[in-house]
């Protein structure tokens, strides 16, 4: 099978050359034509995955992205210029609307079947405006599958903007399929059992310091702890967004900002703490939580959010209300006491985050599509 991969920030996440080089092991050809803003910069991290399996070209100037056709107009050109689009089976646009527009009009033309991933910023910025939700409507009834990183997004975007003539049909081509793990990190597993000192708390979080990651929220959990004599030091990893949070985060003395760290020393700071605490707004997936669990942390994660419903709740950490502290402070008293279980239950469960189990539920998603787009079910 040829697929092409329609994207806008393969640049900088490794998630998009991951499923390309698990699914070339299974005998499939992937390319991916990565559509970005002039003078936009790549990662020195991401350096190496920019060959000549990925088209990476400069399609928009800043301004386009007020004005959503002009945009999608600009990618679908440039695509059809570069690429010959018929050598492929299949595409796949990681976004709803930046790229599935423009997957939705090579179908139209040149007949080719196409895939979906539904994410944070369809659901909860263009999915906001009414426009969007006409061209949702347009993109989704033709495409051949559907694919969630999670069960809460699928739900909640069936229940908001799918109508209900049309509802059968699009369960029938939507599936669940969340992110896999970079490799080191499940070949880094922690390997022995892990304790807490009830009386020393020691909390992690891995993520944009910005408004959406709610840390607010489990600033007031852990002060609660304080308050009942716990001794708490709360670890942030991660590029600061929000000034307003990061000034409010300096009053705050057991809390320590790190702005940037390399996989192989964020693994120490991993293994030196004990809970990881993320109650985001919204979050697509999490594969930040999946990693905490390769180091056997226990994992506090957002209700009706991305990492919902994968576990039950108490296997490997709890959901919470995400604005809740007082429930978040329950969740951790209860890690707490069955700390040794947990974490020992993080450890066992994080394979199913190995890409080629992913990668071989995307090979079948991709097959079934494939037979859909030609009409052979």
């Amino acid at each position: 099978m040829k697929i092409l991969f329609l994207c806008t920030y393969y640049h900088r996440a490794m998630i998009f050359r991951d499923s390309m080089d698990m699914l070339e092991q299974y005998g499939h050809k992937v390319e991916a034509f990565n559509a970005v803003v002039k003078g936009a910069k790549i990662d020195p991290k991401y350096s190496d995955i920019m060959d000549e399996l990925v088209f990476h070209r400069e399609c928009f100037n800043k301004f386009d992205r007020f004005f959503y056709h002009h945009k999608q107009t600009k990618f679908y050109k440039k695509l059809i210029e570069e690429i010959d689009v018929t050598k492929y089976d299949i595409i796949h646009s990681h976004t709803l609307f930046n790229g599935g527009y423009v997957a939705y009009n090579i179908n139209k033309k040149f007949g080719i079947p196409y895939i979906v991933s539904i994410r944070n910023t369809d659901m909860n910025i263009f999915l906001k405006i009414p426009l969007f939700k006409r061209i949702a409507n347009k993109i989704i009834k033709e495409a051949s599958g559907i694919q969630f990183l999670s069960v809460p997004y699928k739900d909640k975007f069936i229940n908001k903007y799918v109508e209900d003539e049309y509802r059968e049909e699009f369960i029938k081509k939507s599936v669940v399929i969340g992110n896999g793990l970079e490799k080191f990190w499940l070949d880094n597993k922690f390997n022995k059992k892990r304790t807490i000192d009830k009386s020393n708390i020691r909390v992690i979080c891995v993520g944009k310091i910005d408004k959406n990651k709610n840390i607010v929220t489990t600033i007031k959990a852990l002060e609660s702890l304080i308050l009942l004599g716990v001794n708490v030091s709360f670890t942030i990893v991660g590029q600061v967004i929000d000034k307003d949070v990061l000034n409010y985060l300096k009053q705050f003395n057991f809390i320590r900002i790190v702005e940037y760290l390399s996989k192989e020393k964020l693994i120490e700071e991993y293994r030196k703490s004990d809970i990881y605490i993320m109650p985001s707004i919204h979050e697509t997936f999490g594969r930040v939580y999946a990693e905490a669990m390769t180091q056997g942390l226990p994992i506090i994660y957002s209700k009706g959010q991305g990492f919902d419903c994968i576990f039950e709740d108490g296997c490997v950490g709890y959901s919470v209300p995400s604005k809740d502290a007082e429930y978040i402070k329950s969740c951790i008293i209860k890690i707490i006491d069955d700390y040794s279980n947990i974490s020992l239950r993080c450890l066992q469960y994080c394979n199913i985050f190995d890409w080629e189990k992913v990668a071989y539920k995307l090979e079948e998603f991709y097959k079934d599509s494939l037979k859909r787009g030609k009409g052979d079910n």
